[in-house]
């Protein structure tokens, strides 16, 4: 016998876009079963509006080396003329806006 057994196996690489494509999924991921953002309207929930205003865009990459400090300093701007901290209600002459965790 020459001595190999068994099934080759062979190691799948991703090219960086599609780890890029993945590790967007797994931030995705994170704020629905995590933070509780709804599926149907993340992309206008104010978690996930506050982390790409501060260039959070992927999971490996950038969310996961957050520090408490720079959760903490998260602000939205849904349709506030300037940022408000998330979770804190923000009274405007105009209208009542909410910056809250819950859409």
């Amino acid at each position: 016998m020459s001595g190999t057994t068994g099934t080759a196996s062979a190691v799948v690489s991703m090219t960086p876009a599609e780890e890029k494509a993945a590790d967007k999924a797994r931030l995705l991921t994170a704020l629905v079963n995590v933070c509780g953002v709804s599926y149907a309207h993340w992309k206008t929930h104010p978690v996930f509006l506050a982390l790409k205003r501060d260039g959070v865009s992927q999971f490996n990459m950038d969310f996961i080396h957050m520090t408490a400090a720079d959760i903490d300093g998260l602000q939205c701007e849904k349709g506030v003329r300037s940022p408000c901290p998330i979770g804190v209600e923000f009274q405007d002459d105009a209208a009542s806006i909410s910056c809250v965790l819950s859409s």
